[in-house]
């Protein structure tokens, strides 16, 4: 960060009140973010598969693709966090991280412009369907961005990391290998940021667009009941399409613009002062918690803006309670079996007692 500074001469204030506090914030995110995620996206994947109308569908291999590798991007990311640390800290784990995190980044982000793509097509070329819409044309499209996405993260295992171990320094390349890792992090931004949001935004713009005039034009022909209830279903549509894209916006754009302030910066040769560059660092914590929350929300997405994807979890949950119910009554009734089983040895010894006493009386 000091070559943002106009006086680079000079140390940053690390113990500011900005820092501190981008400090805790990154902490919470850290910790609490991987639990959300692998909570809600395990309660997706269990719906989808307990629902027959979900899981025969190319909808189902994309969601539980995409909760897969969100579940992975913030747990990586925790574990990257702690390999950092210290006590934990191991230089071999170090590429490997790395390596497993640029993985399910960009299989998570591509997966979204895919879905935005086959979308777009399918209300762009009605007739066309059953063409880009299938589960083994889904399957296959998975497979297909996994393998480009270990091909592209695969540029991170020819990095050296540093051995010596400092302080505020672990895992971080050899000198010789810095000009290498700036490269390799240009190509990532690319790769999981710009390109796909852009394929999103333009891709939702297209088909919100087409919908439209698809509306208009129907409004204008006939207006009947059928026509109405058609109407509706086509308002749905475009009400989840805008909240993918408005959730997308804010997620991306402005982690997109952040990370861009530097090298404009450089660019244009303006400089930070220290009270500025506190200032960034704190938006840009933010925006990097935008940007994961992304990997954590979809359960919440899903079950604000999808009617059967509700009904679904709604079932699941009815599932899970009567099957408890039931083995609660079960282990009630032969709890109740086994106490009357041996009460009733207890009461014929304790009538022949009694039979014994009197007859000595």
């Amino acid at each position: 960060m000091n070559r943002y500074l106009c006086d680079r001469n000079s140390s940053l204030a690390w113990n500011s009140t900005s820092y501190l506090f981008v400090q805790r914030l990154d902490t919470v995110s850290i910790y609490l973010l991987p639990f959300l995620s692998i909570v809600g996206n395990a309660l997706i994947i269990i719906v989808i598969l307990t629902n027959q109308q979900f899981n025969r569908s190319s909808f189902s291999v994309y969601v539980q693709s995409m909760a897969i590798s969100d579940t992975c991007v913030l747990v990586i990311k925790f574990l990257s966090y702690m390999n950092r640390k210290p006590k934990f800290y191991q230089p071999s784990m170090c590429k490997i991280l790395v390596f497993s995190s640029d993985i399910s980044l960009l299989i998570s982000v591509w997966i979204i412009a895919v879905i935005t793509i086959e979308r777009t097509l399918v209300v762009l070329y009605p007739l066309h369907k059953k063409k880009f819409v299938s589960v083994s044309r889904a399957r296959a499209i998975v497979i297909t961005i996994s393998i480009l996405a270990v091909c592209i993260a695969s540029r991170t295992l020819f990095i050296t990391i540093d051995d010596q171990i400092r302080p505020n320094f672990y895992c971080m390349p050899r000198g010789d290998w810095e000009k290498y890792r700036s490269i390799s992090a240009i190509v990532l931004e690319f790769s999981y940021c710009y390109i796909p949001l852009s394929i999103v935004i333009i891709g939702n713009l297209l088909t919100i667009c087409t919908v439209k005039q698809a509306v208009a034009r129907r409004q204008n022909l006939v207006k009947t009941n059928s026509q109405k209830n058609m109407n509706s279903n086509e308002n749905q549509l475009m009400l989840m399409l805008l909240i993918v894209t408005l959730m997308f916006i804010v997620y991306f754009v402005p982690y997109t613009i952040v990370k861009l302030t530097p090298r404009f910066v450089l660019m244009f040769n303006f400089c930070f002062t220290k009270k500025t560059l506190g200032i960034y660092t704190v938006i840009f914590s933010l925006s990097t918690l935008l940007k994961d929350l992304n990997f954590c929300t979809n359960f919440f997405i899903y079950s604000i803006s999808g009617r059967r994807f509700r009904y679904a979890l709604k079932g699941l949950f009815q599932k899970i309670h009567h099957h408890t119910s039931q083995q609660y009554e079960l282990t009630r009734m032969k709890s109740d079996y086994l106490i009357k089983k041996n009460s009733e040895p207890r009461l014929i010894q304790m009538s022949m007692k009694n039979t014994f006493d009197d007859t000595n009386v």
